[in-house]
C-alpha cells in the first residue's frame, strides 16, 4: 500500500505539541472578551516589537533527547525587530544569525541544523511569532481551570492551519503555555511552557522557558541576564565572515501550492514505519537545495528517503508578494497522515 502524500501550503507562525496530560477544564466563555484578553497578554511580553528599547539577553540552555543531555548557550543583541544578532553555542554546534534590514545573515559549523537547536529557535521565538499572527485567529471558546492551585485561563483558537491552545495565569494574565496542533496526531503535538516572571521595564518577561515533544526529546532555557542598553558596539551588528544571505521578511508572508516528486505522489511503502526529521533549505522557485536527515529511526533508509524529496517541487513562499527562500524542518512518521501544515516545519527567522 502507498501513503497519499499532499503538501497544502499556507503559513502561520507556531510549533507542533506533545501530549499531555490536561487537567480538567470547564468551559466560561465562547470568546467576546478574549481576543482583547490575548492582546493584553501580548503587549505584556513585547519586548521585541516595533518601539521596544534595546537589550542583550543570555541564557543556559540545556538539550534533552530521551537519556542524553547536552549544555550550552543562547544570546541575543536586539536593536529592532529587523536589526539583531543570535548566537546559540553548544559542545559540537555553534551559529550565529545577524538580521539587518531585509538581510538575514546566518554561519553555522555544519550543513544542517540540529533539530533540538531548531526547536530552542522555535521555543525562543514563540512569543514574536504569534505576535504577528494573533489578529488572524478565530477564538472558539475559552475554559477555566485549576494547576496546582494556580487558576488559569485557556483559550483554544483556531486558524486554516488547525487548533491550538492558549493558557493564561488568570490572576496576572501571563502565558503560562501555549500548544498547538491540536488536530494532529498526539505523538506530533508539542508544548511550550513560560515561568519565573520578572519585570523588564513596563513589561513583564520569563526568565524560564521550555519545550516538549516526541521521542521524550525537550529544551530548557533559563535566561540568567536580560538588561536594556543604550548603545551596541559599532560592529555588534557585522554579519560573520563567510556567512549565508537569506531574505528577512518582516511583512506579509504567504505560502501556496502543494509539494509534488518527480518520483510519484505516493509515500513509498518502504517509507511507511520510518520516524525522521528532515532539514531542508528551499529556493524561491520551490526546488529545495538541499536536504539532510538529522534524526532516523532507520538510517539505512536515508538516502533513498532523501531521493525522493529532493527530487520534488515545494509549496513557494512569497514575502510582500515576491517569492523568496526558506528552510524548514519536516517530520516523518509512521502515524503522521496530515502534510499540510507547512508552518509547523518553519521558522520566519529562518528566510
Amino acid at each position: 500500500m502507498f501513503r497519499h502524500v499532499q503538501l497544502v501550503a499556507s503559513f502561520a507562525a507556531a510549533a507542533l505539541l506533545a501530549a499531555v496530560a490536561r487537567p480538567a477544564s470547564r468551559v466560561v466563555d465562547t470568546g467576546s472578551e478574549a481576543e482583547a484578553t490575548l492582546a493584553k497578554a501580548w503587549d505584556q511580553i513585547a519586548i521585541r516589537a516595533a518601539g521596544s528599547g534595546p537589550f542583550i539577553m543570555k541564557a543556559t540552555v540545556r538539550l534533552i533527547d530521551g537519556e542524553k543531555s547536552t549544555r550550552g548557550v543562547y544570546a541575543m543583541s536586539w536593536a529592532a525587530p529587523d536589526r539583531y544578532r543570535r548566537v546559540m553555542g553548544f559542545r559540537d554546534y555553534t551559529q550565529t544569525d545577524v538580521v539587518r534590514g531585509e538581510n538575514y545573515y546566518s554561519k553555522r559549523n555544519t550543513d544542517g541544523v540540529p533539530l533540538l537547536v531548531w526547536r530552542l529557535g522555535e521555543l525562543m521565538d514563540s512569543f514574536a511569532v504569534w505576535g504577528k499572527t494573533l489578529s488572524a485567529v478565530k477564538v472558539k471558546r475559552v475554559e477555566a481551570q485549576s494547576v496546582e492551585g494556580r487558576a488559569e485561563t485557556c483559550v483554544l483558537v483556531s486558524d486554516e492551519t488547525g487548533d491550538s491552545r492558549i493558557c493564561l495565569n488568570a490572576e496576572t494574565n501571563e502565558v503560562v503555555s501555549i500548544e498547538t496542533a491540536l488536530d494532529e496526531p498526539a505523538q506530533f503535538r508539542q508544548q511550550f511552557e513560560y515561568s519565573d516572571y520578572q519585570p523588564f521595564g513596563t513589561k513583564k518577561y520569563p526568565r524560564r522557558f521550555a519545550y516538549s515533544g516526541r521521542n521524550k526529546r525537550s529544551v530548557e532555557v533559563t535566561i540568567d541576564k536580560l538588561v536594556p542598553v543604550h548603545e551596541f558596539a559599532a560592529d555588534e551588528f557585522s554579519p560573520p565572515a563567510g556567512s549565508e544571505i537569506w531574505r528577512y521578511c518582516s511583512g506579509p508572508e504567504e505560502m501556496t501550492g502543494e509539494f509534488t516528486s518527480s518520483l510519484g505522489n505516493e509515500l513509498p511503502v518502504s517509507f511507511n514505519n520510518l520516524d525522521a526529521d528532515i532539514y531542508f533549505e528551499i529556493g524561491p522557485t520551490g526546488f529545495p537545495r538541499s536536504g539532510q536527515v538529522v534524526y532516523s529511526s532507520d538510517p539505512l533508509k536515508d538516502k533513498a528517503m532523501l531521493a525522493w524529496f529532493l527530487g520534488g517541487h515545494f509549496p513557494l513562499k512569497t514575502c510582500d508578494g515576491r517569492p523568496i527562500a526558506y528552510q524548514m524542518m519536516y517530520p516523518l512518521g509512521a502515524q503522521h497522515p496530515l502534510w499540510v501544515h507547512p508552518h509547523s516545519w518553519l521558522m520566519p527567522w529562518r528566510h
